[in-house]
């Protein structure tokens, strides 16, 4: 498209119309040969005006062609996001279903020695049971993602590329929400397409106006040389096309208040991602300092206590579940907290910025 409009910026510098060459030969009760030569003038500037309109288009094409990097990579950030995220929560759940499985395996080597009841040894089988299939079911969730990856960048091999664990706490660009939206590709892409709008109002408007046509004829009838000026004008009774140039105000108008709309969305949703990671942000910082640490040594302490017969089955089942349904909900913030992260990149168009792809976009 950026191309396309190119061509027609190229093209539109050229002048409009043509001359046209006429030759006549008539062989009657006379000898008649005349050659016209006749151009039609751009008496009105259109050619001027269409130029503009071609410079427009050349602005606005580029603006959407940034946008659509834009868009594009904020879908590739939110894939690799959810991939890797995929792969954290499958190998928690792998983690899980090991523990689970040697929790099972001590079960019944304690059930052969008379130290757990047959109910104990059952319940432990089946809190195995239970883990293989949520492991299965999140290593679904991976394949669906994956997709989604492949979808995007035609392959799933993310070796090399990796995510911070943790996403900055700040934009590449800082700014107000109406600074930022306002440099939003977006925008700009709404902004440059109310400007052709607006400029071909007046390529309508000229253009509806009729150019005169002269032309110089030459020739001989007979034994005596003709020479001749002729100057033409349509007529435009009936139809003036005026309903053109309405038409392109209407355009101009809907693009214009497009425009609007789009930049009110845009800051609008900027301040909606923002607040949204600011507030996950602060969970996740809880998180770190109070909770992280402490899942290991507690799975340790639970298993130590219940092979020592201090820890009743049923408590210690319900225990290591809560264990892990915490690490769990610890991925899944860190999971929400880069959602949230890329939301808010991809609400101020910030996306390439952050991932170093502007100057290779501005190569293009």
């Amino acid at each position: 498209a950026l191309a396309a409009a190119r061509a027609r910026l190229s093209g539109s510098g050229l002048p409009i119309y043509n001359p046209e060459l006429e030759l006549e030969y008539e062989n009657t009760e006379i000898d008649l040969t005349t050659a016209e030569l006749s151009q039609t003038l751009d008496w009105h500037g259109k050619r001027g005006a269409r130029e503009r309109v071609a410079e427009g288009g050349v602005v606005l094409a580029r603006a959407e062609y940034d946008a659509r990097r834009e868009r594009l990579a904020g879908e590739l950030l939110d894939a690799l996001a959810g991939y890797e995220g995929g792969r954290a929560a499958a190998d928690l759940a792998e983690r899980q279903s090991v523990l689970l499985k040697r929790f099972a395996e001590i079960a019944r080597k304690r059930g052969r020695a008379g130290d757990l009841g047959e109910v104990e040894v059952e319940l432990a089988q089946l809190a195995y049971a239970e883990g293989k299939m949520a492991a299965a079911r999140v290593q679904a969730d991976v394949a669906d993602a994956g997709y989604t990856l492949y979808r995007i960048t035609g392959s799933t091999d993310t070796k090399g590329v990796a995510l911070p664990r943790v996403p900055a706490m700040t934009l590449p660009i800082t700014g107000s929400p109406q600074e930022l939206g306002g440099r939003h590709p977006a925008v700009r892409a709404a902004r440059a397409r109310a400007q052709t709008a607006s400029a071909a109002v007046r390529q309508a408007d000229l253009d509806r106006r009729a150019d005169p046509t002269f032309g110089i004829k030459g020739g001989r009838e007979d034994d005596e040389n003709l020479v001749g000026l002729r100057l033409s004008i349509p007529l435009q009774f009936l139809n003036d096309f005026r309903a053109d140039v309405d038409a392109a105000r209407s355009e101009s108008v809907q693009a214009t208040e497009d425009g609007a709309q789009v930049e009110r969305t845009t800051q609008a949703q900027l301040q909606a991602e923002q607040l949204r990671f600011e507030k996950l942000a602060a969970a996740w910082r809880v998180w770190e300092n109070e909770g992280r640490g402490r899942l290991d040594a507690r799975l340790k302490l639970l298993e130590r206590l219940w092979r020592a017969g201090e820890l009743a089955t049923t408590d210690y089942l319900v225990q290591v579940q809560q264990t892990l349904d915490t690490e769990s909900a610890g991925l899944a913030l860190r999971r929400d907290l880069w959602g949230a992260w890329i939301g808010w990149l991809r609400a101020a168009g910030q996306v390439q910025a952050w991932l170093g792809l502007e100057r290779q976009g501005e190569s293009q």
